[in-house]
């Protein structure tokens, strides 16, 4: 079982002291994402970012909209981040540390590409040793195992690497930043709680 988000995209129209107002964004197309929920929510965080807003709670000015949704009983790490704390996010920086997950590769004519974080992966562990650390973050940067047409390596995400990969984060962003631009940053807000 995996964890998932749930919640929305909130705004101020009247500005500060106004009420929120649950937007017309939806979060139900994020993919299962554990790296945009690391890097934004320090959820499942095995890439080791610094969170930009963990573990804020459900705001106690959330709005009626919002509350109205359904609330799983085993919703967990409730927090919100504003859209003014998004802008100011340095998407070239990295990760204080290596990824947990060890990254894969296929190794072609072109280059090698990526097929996934399979440190777990039994191909991984005939290569690496049955005694193997599976945790990318028990080796230095930079280490690699080969075999084959298959390559596995040590390495550190950037905040980059995230919206690289997740087009519908991109889209959720790309709306916040269209409503900021009316309503004003600080009236613009991302509110989530996820479920495992």
């Amino acid at each position: 079982m995996g964890t998932d988000i749930d919640g929305g995209v909130e705004i101020r129209p009247g500005g500060p002291g106004s009420p929120w107002e649950l937007a017309d964004l939806d979060l139900d197309a994020l993919p299962r994402h554990y790296d945009a929920f690391g890097l934004l929510f320090g959820v499942c965080n095995f890439a080791g970012f610094a969170p930009v807003a963990a573990g804020r709670g459900l705001p106690p000015d959330a709005s009626a909209g919002l509350l109205d949704r359904q609330l799983d009983a085993d919703a967990h790490d409730h927090s919100w981040v504003t859209w003014s704390e998004l802008a100011r996010v340095d998407w070239r920086a990295r990760a204080p540390r290596v990824d947990d997950r060890i990254h894969e590769y296929e190794l072609t004519g072109d280059g090698p590409r990526r097929t996934g974080k399979a440190s777990r992966s039994m191909a991984w562990h005939a290569v690496a040793g049955a005694d193997a650390d599976p945790r990318g973050s028990s080796y230095p940067e930079g280490t690699e195992w080969r075999c084959g047409e298959r390559l596995w390596r040590v390495e550190r995400l950037s905040h980059d690497d995230v919206l690289r990969t997740d087009p519908e984060l991109r889209a959720l962003l790309d709306g916040m930043r269209a409503l900021a631009a009316r309503h004003g940053d600080d009236n613009i807000r991302l509110v989530v709680w996820f479920d495992s």
